[in-house]
């Protein structure tokens, strides 16, 4: 079980992704959780990492339990889902090559896709955010 956070970000009914340099697939901006870390502080952690932002009153939206994309044959990911104000305009940095904001179809026209973020998409579908 590889356990990570990941930012829950909807402007414009549109999900913020990212796309790590060196793969295929968009995901949530975040990563995993450190030793000694707790969930929020990692949270703000990965998104000053991979956005160049900080994140103000970071809340738990969900947890989804998925199988984890490009991890191998029976890897699962036990993600924790946050929703946070963003304090500047998020912009790839460290290793994330590129940032784009999704509609539920257009994140399903990528030829690599996570499932977690599609459960996400559909959750956030059904209530309407997007």
């Amino acid at each position: 079980m590889i356990t990570v956070v990941g930012l829950v970000h909807v402007e414009a009914g549109r999900l913020l992704v990212v796309r790590s340099r060196n793969k295929k697939a968009f995901y949530l901006p975040g990563g995993k959780i450190e030793p000694g870390e707790t969930p929020r502080d990692a949270l703000r952690r990965e998104v000053a990492e991979e956005l160049g932002i900080e994140v103000s009153q970071p809340e738990v939206l969900k947890r989804y339990v998925s199988p984890a994309y490009g991890e191998g044959e029976g890897a699962m990911v036990d993600m924790t889902c946050f929703t946070a104000s963003l304090l500047g305009t998020p912009r790839p940095t460290s290793e994330i090559a590129e940032l784009t904001y999704v509609t539920r179809d257009e994140y399903r026209e990528h030829a690599e896709t996570a499932p977690a973020i599609h459960e996400v998409l559909a959750d956030l579908a059904a209530s309407g955010q997007i």
